[in-house]
């Protein structure tokens, strides 16, 4: 057992003491009998701390959760509801059928989850036909959720995603082997089915689990046959959906193998904790305030110094942005692309806040995996960092724009972490997308928008200035004003970040904010076409303009059919060399 630092400690705890009692709480605690016993519980995290690591690991910088963060910082509470802090979730029975909180899938909408219900595919229809009699089978036993298929009952180890009705639910197991002394194997998998709000369940890498409708796997698998398996959540996702990696690698029986930062302060029930690496402790999973300020050890023990902690604000714009793209990027790890997440195989080192503190590049740590569209520039399946460093944005003369100029990183008030409030030259501005107060609130008063204050942005609502913007805003359009609309009028996400992905399909809109030609769609017709931004949604499959009906093929990621190609020169006649209302020309 390692002894206890005692300076250390005692400055620890110094601290904390000094900290309303319900920061450091997922409930607010109020009474002072609470507030004894929260005290004691910070007190006794601490001491499990230095249990755990050494005193110089700790002054060096250990990531030990964002509960100790939230204590000494409880205006960054909203961050416990934010889809970065909940992406990941050990599934409990209390919290069945709550969103954000536990397992949502319910197929027949009968007020129990299909779990509990121990839903048997091999007794119903569904899209698991192909697979009967191995079907999979949900049951709960003991309060553990478990997924069987064939003679192998595996074990839910978390969930991820299924925050709300909007997006898919995937189920991640451990798969029962032969030679481990746990009798489960190190790495989690993904199991191979999801459940889809609206839609109901559906295959999730089936290839993985079925050979036809015989189980791939069966009594007496080893660890290292799951190489196979092409779902390892521990290969390809773990490295961004925890908060610091200790350690990975491959284990001896050939398995890779992933240790996480051990949870000390946290509630039991708290689905965000889980013992991800299942040595017995509960690890700090998702990404919480260190996943973008750096271990938080060395910055306890120092009192609070805040040299021994990252903000990304007082870092270069690059930087700030490097720290955002470690998860939002398609990468391979280097030299060997072992890893789907930045890292350097050969040194064994992740890249931190820290390094981008130390003005090292993240660029250093990944090979680029997206693919692109032909002009090269726009991402066809990726991540918004490819696409936002390819834009003007982090260089541009007049001040570089980072990824939170748009995005709150410590609460969701609404879809993808928007800023709710912007204060530009003294003025608080509301913003949304929807109503263009987002984007107008940096680009008033200067360029086609010169004519626009702030004042009036903030205003928006007031029938002058509502009046007045549109009309600014229609002259740089040329359509009318209508952004709050359904269609979208107007509005300028519509032109400046389309959706890129194929006709009709919902991927990240294109972070590189250029308004796509529509000579580009015709210029790599022999590669198979490009998007524009005007045909990718509203004049593609919305809105009839040229009477040349609406695109008959809507869900493909080609664009060089004849819908597309004359609808393009229908379009490059307004927008591309010559155009009537946007003269690529003079470009």
């Amino acid at each position: 057992m390692r002894r206890f630092a005692g300076m250390g400690v005692a400055a620890v705890l110094a601290i904390l003491v000094l900290v309303p009692a319900a920061s450091a709480q997922t409930l607010t605690l109020e009474r002072p009998a609470d507030q004894v016993k929260a005290s004691t519980q910070r007190q006794a995290a601490l001491a499990q701390l230095f249990l755990i690591y050494s005193a110089d690991e700790l002054s060096d910088g250990v990531y030990v959760g964002s509960e100790f963060c939230l204590a000494c910082h409880p205006s960054k509470a909203g961050w416990r509801d934010t889809k970065h802090a909940t992406f990941v979730r050990r599934p409990l029975v209390e919290y069945s059928l709550v969103p954000r909180r536990g397992v949502i899938a319910d197929f027949d909408h009968n007020g129990v989850d299909d779990f509990r219900q121990g839903l048997n595919f091999n007794n119903i229809s569904s899209a698991f036909d192909a697979y009967k009699p191995n079907a999979p089978i949900l049951s709960v036993e003991g309060g553990k959720y478990y997924v069987t298929v064939g003679q192998l009952k595996c074990p839910v180890t978390f969930t991820q995603a299924g925050q709300a009705t909007d997006n898919a639910q995937r189920y991640v197991v451990k798969i029962p082997v032969a030679d481990t002394t746990t009798g489960l194997s190190d790495s989690n998998y993904f199991a191979p089915l999801q459940y889809v709000p609206g839609a109901g369940w559906q295959p999730n890498s089936p290839q993985n689990w079925w050979d036809g409708s015989t189980p791939r796997w069966g009594p007496g698998v080893t660890a290292g046959m799951l190489d196979a398996h092409t779902g390892n959540y521990t290969k390809t996702c773990v490295g961004c959906h925890s908060t610091g990696i200790r350690r990975v690698g491959t284990n001896p029986t050939g398995e890779v193998s992933f240790d996480g930062f051990v949870a000390v302060l946290f509630e039991q029930n708290d689905p965000r904790y889980f013992d991800y690496d299942g040595d017995g402790f509960f690890d700090l999973m998702n990404v919480g305030c260190e996943s973008c300020h750096g271990a938080g050890s060395a910055h306890i023990l120092g009192g609070g110094d805040p040299s021994m902690i990252v903000n990304p604000e007082k870092l270069p714009v690059l930087a700030q942005v490097d720290i955002c793209g470690r998860c939002h990027t398609q990468p391979h790890s280097v030299p060997n692309g072992t890893w789907a997440w930045p890292y350097d195989d050969a040194t064994q080192t992740d890249w931190t806040p820290r390094l981008a503190k130390q003005g090292v590049p993240l660029m250093d740590f990944f090979t680029d995996a997206s693919t692109r569209w032909p002009d090269g520039k726009h991402g066809k399946v990726t991540r918004p960092y490819h696409d936002f460093i390819e834009s003007p944005k982090p260089t541009f003369r007049f001040g570089g724009v980072s990824c939170t100029d748009c995005h709150s990183p410590h609460r969701e008030s609404q879809e993808h972490m928007i800023r709710t409030r912007v204060v530009e030259d003294g003025v608080t501005i509301n913003t949304a997308v929807d109503d263009n107060t987002l984007c107008l609130s940096c680009h008033a008063t200067h360029g086609p928008f010169a004519a626009i204050t702030p004042e009036q942005v903030a205003d928006i609502d007031a029938t002058e200035n509502r009046l007045h913007v549109g009309d600014v805003v229609s002259a740089h359009s040329h359509h009318p004003y209508g952004p709050e609309r359904g269609v979208g009028i107007s509005r300028c996400v519509e032109c400046h970040m389309p959706t890129t992905a194929g006709h009709g399909t919902l991927t990240s809109p294109s972070h590189t904010f250029e308004p796509i030609a529509p000579a580009k769609t015709l210029m790599y017709q022999a590669e198979g076409g490009m998007p524009n931004s005007c045909a990718v949604r509203c004049h593609g499959f919305l809105v009839n303009t040229f009477d040349l009906g609406l695109d008959p093929n809507p869900n493909n990621s080609v664009w060089n059919e004849s819908f597309d190609r004359n609808l393009a020169r229908e379009l490059q006649k307004y927008y591309g060399p010559g155009g009537v209302w946007w003269d690529t020309n003079n470009d």
